[in-house]
């Protein structure tokens, strides 16, 4: 949606197009509260000089103070400028439809494949997988955005040449993707960074007749970081809100009208039409010169041995000891590629176990900082300064109870000025009931996979429930994991039971998301063909599904499952590669043997003591670089669950020495998470004078991280005093999590992908939810917020008042710009209603505020 800033609003008017398809873009806004609907027709008046009449009884006494009010709101730009949106939105347009790029994007994203033919060729893109394919009459290239790859073949050839992307992956946004796309210069693109910083800066739309067919016109305009502007004319389906044709309208020379198509395809499919799974790889460099041509055509005069059969057999052979992507090993020493084979640039399935690191908290913490510092020292990188304390508290509280602190609590630790307070106070935090409960919705959250209807086995609380209790106990992680995958019972039981019920007992999906979230692999990409990008082969994959084969279930692909079901080791089943008769055996992804015959272990527990042990060489890195991700919103290795030879971590040492740590304390969670709390980088702030790309992705600059819908309701709740209670003890302090009804309908709304928490993916219907909701309605409303309640006490000041506001929203006192700011806002004389109004405008706007809904 376009910045507000982007137009000027001279009157309030109805046949100004921009403003209304500003204003109504994409979504219709739910009802509002009434006391929010006065505030917002106030400040309207005030600030345009005309009441819109959201309320009849806009008394003139109000004007002056709302004139202030709308001064300080500008302030809050969330607060402000989306409200004045959607309220306009609501007053001009009401329930009407609108159409504009953000549903569109949205319809296409749902779409799955798009598909466009021009002069050139055809060219497809799925949104959703971040994956682009392009061909001609002499080539044909796929650019997959995850992997941060461009795989190329010539027309001719059985050769695929393969690149890493020149960018990183965080400059591409959806936008960029598919505006390259329509402009069909996506490849090009990656080298000239022509659409570098594109944004969308206008946009209109109109109903139009086509054919005898009702359509919608929509014109959109971007703009780069170079200045460089694109129109484009799109006609619009008003159901699906899904393109049919495009043209771009400042270009004579593209001036074509272009139809789009929706093949019922799979990427994974167009994938293995185009790049089949026999060709051979070679790895090239940005200017297209190979960096391991290792094998030629057999008999050729320049054969140095025979040809490999596979994509697979290439990337054993070759690619094990070479994934230097600017480098050549061909012509190194023998002993220089042997010990790339031991380093990270190896094929996951080399790599050899880490070494336990047995060392106290003070000297692991010293040694982390070590690390670090030589990292950035090595890339020339200055870390900023160390946050404040307020920054600290509010930081740590998020990041290890997912919530805020009290009031109370900020007094307390503000007040304490032993030098070791901060370590104190970690270790309080480890052991509360809110570390427990918030570490266990992280951890389902990967677990079980979103869209997963699980109401019939009681929803996710008995899961919650018990990883609760695991974590809360100080289980070691090992022990956890080891209890999940040796679950068994009935469904009907939940707990751990879940991971079953939510994969419905296939184990093609058992081990997609064991491999996922234990070994940090994305093995499911070997399932129906050698995996493209990593040394996997599909046998190896369907290896490591057969270790859930032999679970009792019935026989045939389940569309659900029953809570009558059980969950139990039998004697009998195997799995079969897809669309053959060949069975595979269990088989351990790093070579190690497996037990069969009588008296064997049951497979599952053979894979549970694999994958727990300290032998394995993937279990401790990934769940230390999970941790590390957690806390900074960037792993090691990112993204967290990709781990192999095309994501390297940023830092080898440090990910070994953590790891090792874990190992050496008994794979014990809280160790690992007051390990790195309490190093150097995770105190550092994340505000900097001077701008370094590098700081953040070093960890010399603390990431940004926005709230999940989890924090965003915990944190409200604390500030505001809603679901949550105090014990005896007014430092302890814990959130109603699990079985809060109100709490599960508010996440529905405002949820944030997994991993994807340093970038911001909520938009308006999120911004509403928050702003309208119900939640906010309680937390700011006159009659049911406790904590407006609590302020009406005779024996606070108004500068009182308002410190006790910013301590429970920000976790800070007011600063000396805000303060002038507010002076004068609430008269001194105010009481009842008019006193309440004021504290509550503040309020409002504090919990909409992009600091309150970030974790910096």
């Amino acid at each position: 949606m376009n910045e507000p800033g982007n137009y000027e609003h001279s009157s309030i008017a109805t046949d100004d197009p921009k403003l209304e398809s500003l204003l109504t873009d994409a979504y219709d806004a739910p009802s509002m509260p009434r006391s929010l609907l006065k505030r917002i027709d106030r400040g309207v008046a005030a600030e345009w000089g005309e009441s819109p009449g959201l309320v009849p009884d806009v008394a003139g006494r109000w004007t002056k103070p709302m004139a202030r009010a709308a001064r300080w709101a500008r302030t809050v730009p969330v607060a402000a400028c989306v409200a004045m949106v959607v309220i306009l939105g609501v007053m001009l347009n009401g329930n009407d439809q609108a159409y504009g790029w953000a549903s569109m994007m949205q319809a296409l994203a749902e779409r799955g494949i798009i598909q466009v033919e021009d002069e050139n060729g055809s060219r497809w893109i799925s949104l959703s997988e971040g994956v682009l394919g392009e061909r001609t009459a002499s080539s044909t290239r796929l650019l997959d955005v995850s992997q941060q790859v461009v795989l190329e073949r010539f027309e001719g050839t059985s050769e695929v040449r393969r690149r890493n992307l020149a960018k990183t992956v965080s400059v591409f946004s959806r936008d960029e993707l598919m505006l390259g796309f329509l402009l069909g210069n996506t490849f090009a693109k990656e080298e000239s960074k022509r659409l570098d910083g594109v944004r969308l800066v206008d946009e209109s739309w109109d109903s139009v007749t086509v054919a005898g067919v009702d359509q919608v016109s929509l014109t959109v305009a971007f703009e780069t970081a170079a200045a460089e502007r694109f129109e484009l004319g799109i006609t619009v389906d008003p159901e699906s809100k899904l393109p049919s044709k495009f043209e771009l309208l400042n270009d004579d020379a593209q001036a074509e009208m272009l139809t789009l198509t929706y093949p019922v395809a799979t990427v994974a499919a167009l994938r293995e039409q185009e790049f089949p799974s026999g060709l051979l790889i070679v790895d090239v460099d940005q200017d297209g010169t190979p960096l391991n041509r290792i094998a030629t055509k057999e008999g050729s005069a320049s054969a140095e041995k025979s040809q490999p059969d596979s994509i697979a057999a290439v990337d054993r052979s070759a690619n094990k000891a070479n994934k230097l992507p600017d480098a050549d090993l061909k012509n190194k020493p023998l002993d220089v590629a042997a010990a790339a084979l031991q380093s990270f640039k190896a094929a996951p399935s080399e790599w050899k176990a880490v070494t336990p690191v047995s060392a106290a908290t003070a000297e692991m913490v010293r040694r982390i900082d070590e690390v670090l510092a030589d990292l950035w020292q090595a890339n020339g990188v200055t870390p900023t300064e160390l946050a404040d304390d307020g920054e600290l508290l509010r930081r740590v509280y998020l990041d290890l109870a997912g919530r805020t602190p009290s009031v109370s609590e900020v007094r307390a630790f503000m007040a304490d000025q032993a030098p070791d307070r901060f370590e104190h106070l970690v270790d309080r935090l480890l052991k509360s009931p809110d570390h427990a409960s918030h570490i266990a919705t992280v951890w389902r959250s990967f677990l079980i996979p979103e869209g997963v209807d699980l109401t019939a086995f009681g929803g996710v609380e008995a899961f919650d429930q018990w990883l609760a209790e695991r974590f809360s106990s100080d289980d070691s992680y090992d022990k956890v994991v080891r209890s999940l995958l040796q679950a068994d019972g009935r469904l009907v039981r939940s707990g751990p039971l879940l991971f079953y019920s939510a994969a419905k007992l296939d184990p093609d999906q058992l081990a997609s998301r064991t491999a996922r979230v234990f070994l940090g692999m994305r093995l499911e990409c070997a399932q129906c063909h050698d995996h493209p990008f990593e040394p996997w082969a599909q046998d190896e994959f369907w290896g490591f599904a057969a270790f859930f084969a032999r679970i009792s279930r019935p026989k045939g692909t389940l569309e659900s499952v029953s809570t009558v079901m059980r969950v139990s080791d039998v004697d009998h089943g195997e799995v079969m590669l897809p669309d053959t008769d060949t069975v595979i055996a269990p088989r351990f992804l790093d070579g190690s043997e497996f037990l069969e015959g009588a008296g064997a272990p049951a497979r599952r527990e053979q894979l549970a003591d694999w994958l727990t042990s300290a032998r394995n060489p993937y279990f401790a890195r990934v769940t230390a670089n999970r941790i590390w991700g957690q806390l900074f919103g960037k792993g090691i290795v990112d993204p967290i669950d990709d781990f192999g030879a095309q994501h390297q971590p940023k830092s080898p040492e440090l990910l070994d020495l953590l790891a090792g740590h874990f190992v050496g304390t008994d794979f014990s969670l809280r160790e690992l998470f007051r390990s790195v709390v309490l190093s150097k980088a995770y105190r550092l702030s994340s505000g900097a004078a001077t701008i370094d790309g590098n700081r953040a992705d070093l960890f010399a600059q603390m990431n940004i991280k926005t709230l999940t819908a989890e924090q965003v309701y915990d944190c409200i709740s604390v500030a505001t005093l809603l679901d949550s209670g105090a014990a005896s003890d007014p430092m302890t302090f814990n959130v109603a999590r699990i079985g809060n009804s109100s709490r599960a309908e508010f996440i529905q709304q405002f949820r944030t992908p997994v991993g994807r928490n340093t970038e911001y993916q909520g938009g308006i219907p999120q911004a509403l939810t928050l702003m309208n909701g119900g939640l906010i309605e309680g937390a700011t409303g006159l009659s049911s917020s406790g904590l407006l309640k609590s302020l009406e006490a005779p024996f606070f000041t108004n500068d009182e008042r308002i410190e006790v506001l910013y301590l429970a929203t920000l976790s800070r006192k007011p600063h000396p710009s805000e303060w002038e700011l507010l002076d004068g806002y609430i008269s001194d004389d105010a009481k009842g209603a008019e006193l309440q109004e004021g504290l509550a405008d503040i309020l409002w706007a504090l919990l909409n505020s992009a600091e309150f809904t970030l974790n910096h």
